[in-house]
């Protein structure tokens, strides 16, 4: 039924989609989600139900006034240089994931190839939304 490789491009697929999946979140709750800028609002094209980062842990933690506070400045001196690595590092993160693909589409045949490059696509379309803040994820 399947063959070895076969069973390792379905691993190299899941771990793929997990690692991307991870490097997501992570990425966006280390990147500065926070809902409040200095108005005390949502940052500028966020849905009301997308809850940020700081909320998240003012929620959870109980925080205090003073602490939700400083938590907000960490966040923010943290900001630009977390964005700074991503911008750097995200060339290598992206060119790792076409290696992945290329080397799966591989071991396809031209049906799964089709359906395989639609997936990608469905996947690149909706990053590429999130990455410019146009879609709410409804947490």
């Amino acid at each position: 039924m399947f063959d070895r490789s076969k069973l390792w491009a379905i691993g190299l697929l899941l771990a793929s989609f997990v690692a991307g999946v991870a490097v997501g979140s992570a990425a966006n709750a280390l990147l500065g989600e926070r809902a409040h800028e200095r108005d005390g609002g949502p940052r500028p094209g966020r849905s009301r139900q997308e809850v940020s980062y700081l909320d998240r842990l003012d929620r959870d933690l109980e925080l205090s006034t003073g602490q939700r506070d400083s938590v907000a400045a960490i966040l923010q001196r943290y900001d630009e240089p977390m964005r700074e690595l991503w911008r750097r590092e995200r060339h290598q993160v992206d060119s790792m994931r076409l290696q992945v693909r290329s080397q799966i589409a591989g071991l396809l045949d031209e049906r799964q190839r089709e359906q395989f490059q639609l997936m990608n696509q469905r996947v690149d379309s909706l990053r590429t939304v999130r990455e410019r803040g146009g879609a709410s994820r409804g947490r």
